[in-house]
């Protein structure tokens, strides 16, 4: 599908593209979205105006207006009608979607004032339902990717959304992925279930069980904080299917798979009449540890000496699709599973179902996972039941959502009225929820589940995803393309939205790949024939795939959004597709190459950085220059207590000397002084300054 980045550029691609791209898919048709701030419409439809998301903001130096009371104007008499639209209403196209229509004046200026959320927007005007054009009275702007500008506006001074640079703040955090049982062993045991098909799960592909626990988790907590990492997702810990499964399309692929990888949940039929005191209790995986060690190992994290100061938070992934068909729940209630007239479940895959507009939510993954009908009022109450007790017993911070567009909206608008309710205490003021939606060219469609408030807090990012690995990581790529792209992308996804940023994940084939050029396509998933010929994919023995994959943390690390590592990546670990992806976690330096090690020791420093540098995640950036090779850019904009960061990458490979203001700088990757003007960038390197 076309991506829908068009909204911040000429109406030829918004009207040409953009309608394409919206009626390919109902679930991103505007008029169908919920407004922006989760309000009811109008009775004409309309959406009303946003609402503070903080409860109103009061009036400054005891004025009588308040400081988030903004009124956007514009001079055009001969316009028909004029309309604002902007990152706080989701950029809405269109006044049936959202975007707010000003009112002609007596005098020919057109009008509106409206509260907005505290922070920064950018915005633009539509006039004559058609033409987008930057405010033409407000020299503050960017480049919105397309030619053209966005508009800027601080609302309530800027730096207020900063927050207290000491306090823990989502924006701060680097993720990092722990698959358990590929993790770390702590006992030399595994519990393998039968007619699982093995492998070698330290060199090439494996579906089997091979050892990782809880415990080894625990005992390797002193590990990520030391790498920076300051928020653990943790694959799901809940109790699994217990026998061998077939793939998805067991005619391409054969073998058969255990529930290793922890998205097979087999719960029992558990009431939850008393949600706090359900029966029989969740039960914690076997083959990966007990309650105690489940508990242990989140104790271990929230008090571990992370680069921020604040332990490292941990969220589950929660599986809520589907149900294993041999679990209690599923014999139990059978009625709470989706299936179409002739009592069979469709299946998402060989039925190409994943984006029909009824079975998209309802179809199965595979025959032996039910899949759960939201729409019956029963099973959603208990899926969310058990997902809020998950996250108040064990105190855990936040939720990975595994597919989120594959259940209905109700479902996670549900999940988050619970939880706002019932968990009061999560850290930094929200309990964090992140999802899953395997969209590259479709941020309308990832935007479409966002609302903190409401809905999920991000999504991870799979349009940075491809555009970061063409920049960095393809020969022709260009880093003036990602600069434009990041433009669009810092505040598409709404006022208070935290997105995820990766370049590695358990669905693809290993990022290294990408770096060393074996793989070219960017959007290249797992299959048959790159998940089970480890062979294919081996250890890069030369030092540059490795500083790209660098390169590539560099830009994440130092940008807003929540970078994710995902374990092994930190070395370079090699692997195809899945399950060749899904290595077990190297632990023997002496059997890592020098280039492992040395990307290792440049992630730990940047993870520290970040941890260290509130401004990275918080502030506002300012492209100062870009190019095919090189992007100089400074992140500040929070005020006080916040320190300007000037950040320049290189992706080529050989030096380049660039430009950065003048003044005196330490060397953040050094920790020497430096001073501004022409600065020597390393090959495949990059230099971040701290202004003193």
């Amino acid at each position: 599908m076309t991506d829908a980045n068009f909204y911040f550029g000429d109406s030829s691609l918004r009207d040409g593209a953009a309608d394409a791209a919206l009626d390919a898919d109902p679930r991103t048709d505007t008029t169908l979205l919920p407004c922006p701030d989760g309000q009811p419409r109008t009775p004409e439809g309309l959406c009303p105006p946003p609402r503070p998301t903080d409860g109103g903001v009061p009036p400054r130096d005891g004025g009588t207006m308040a400081c988030n009371n903004v009124t956007f104007e514009h001079r055009d008499p001969a316009a028909m009608s004029v309309w604002v639209s902007g990152s706080f209403n989701g950029w809405a196209a269109t006044a049936m979607a959202g975007a707010v229509p000003l009112e002609r004046g007596m005098d020919g200026v057109w009008r509106v004032s409206r509260a907005l959320p505290r922070g920064r927007h950018t915005y633009k005007f539509i006039v004559n339902g058609s033409m987008w054009i930057p405010d033409p009275a407000n020299m503050n702007r960017e480049p919105d990717g397309f030619g053209s500008f966005n508009s800027i506006l601080d609302v309530c001074g800027g730096p207020d959304a900063c927050g207290v640079p000491a306090e823990f703040d989502w924006r701060d955090t680097v993720m990092y992925f722990a698959m358990v049982d590929r993790f770390f062993d702590s006992d030399g045991r595994a519990d393998p279930v039968p007619s699982a098909t093995g492998g070698d799960a330290r060199t090439g592909p494996s579906g089997q069980y091979v050892g990782g626990d809880l415990p080894g988790v625990t005992m390797k907590m002193p590990y990520l904080a030391a790498l920076g990492v300051t928020a653990l997702w943790l694959s799901a810990p809940f109790e699994n299917r217990n026998t061998a499964g077939a793939a998805i399309d067991p005619g391409a692929d054969p073998r058969r798979y255990s529930a290793f990888h922890g998205y097979w949940p087999s719960p029992d039929n558990i009431d939850f009449s008393n949600p706090r005191m359900p029966n029989p209790r969740p039960r914690v995986e076997s083959r990966i540890g007990t309650e105690a060690d489940l508990r242990a190992m989140i104790t271990a994290a929230h008090g571990a000496a992370s680069a921020n100061g604040h332990g490292i938070k941990v969220l589950f992934d929660y599986v809520m699709k589907h149900a294993d068909t041999e679990s209690g729940l599923y014999r139990a209630h059978n009625d709470w599973f989706a299936r179409d007239g002739g009592g069979r479940f469709r299946l998402c895959g060989p039925d190409n179902l994943w984006d029909d507009a009824y079975w998209g939510t309802r179809c199965a993954f595979t025959d032996y996972l039910a899949p759960f009908d939201f729409e019956n009022a029963a099973a959603r109450a208990w899926s969310v039941n058990d997902a809020v007790w998950w996250a108040r017993e064990f105190a855990i911070d936040g939720y990975r959502l595994d597919a989120i567009k594959h259940v209905p909206l109700v479902w996670l608008t549900d999940l988050r009225r619970r939880l706002s309710a019932e968990v009061t205490t999560a850290p930094g003021g929200r309990f964090y929820m992140v999802g899953e939606t395997f969209a590259y060219d479709n941020r309308e469609l990832l935007r479409s589940f966002v609302n903190p408030t409401t809905m999920l807090d991000g999504q991870f990012d799979f349009p940075f995803k491809a555009r970061a690995c063409e920049a960095i990581f393809t020969p022709d790529g260009r880093m003036e393309n990602l600069a434009n792209w990041m433009a669009t992308n810092d505040s598409f996804y709404g006022p208070g939205s935290i997105m995820s940023t990766w370049i590695g994940n358990h669905d693809i084939p290993r990022a290294i790949h990408f770096a060393s050029r074996q793989i070219g396509n960017c959007r290249e998933g797992s299959s048959p024939g790159n998940g089970w010929n480890g062979a294919a994919f081996t250890q890069p023995a030369d030092a540059a795939p490795y500083e790209r994959l660098g390169v590539s943390f560099a830009v994440m690390f130092t940008n807003p959004g929540i970078p994710l590592v995902y374990y092994g990546d930190e070395v370079g670990l090699a692997g195809g597709g899945d399950p060749d992806n899904r290595r077990s976690m190297p632990w023997v330096d002496a059997q890592l190459n020098p280039h492992q090690r040395a990307l290792r020791e440049r992630v730990s420093l940047l993870g520290r950085i970040r941890g260290q540098n509130p401004v990275l995640g918080r502030g506002r950036r300012t492209t100062l220059s870009s190019s095919q090779d090189t992007w100089v850019y400074r992140m500040d904009g929070c005020g006080a207590g916040f320190r300007a960061v000037t950040v320049a990458i290189n992706r080529a490979d050989s030096p380049r000397m660039v430009s950065v203001p003048s003044g005196a700088y330490t060397d953040l990757m050094t920790n020497m002084p430096a001073t501004g003007g022409s600065v020597n960038v390393p090959a495949r390197g990059w230099v971040i300054l701290r202004a003193n």
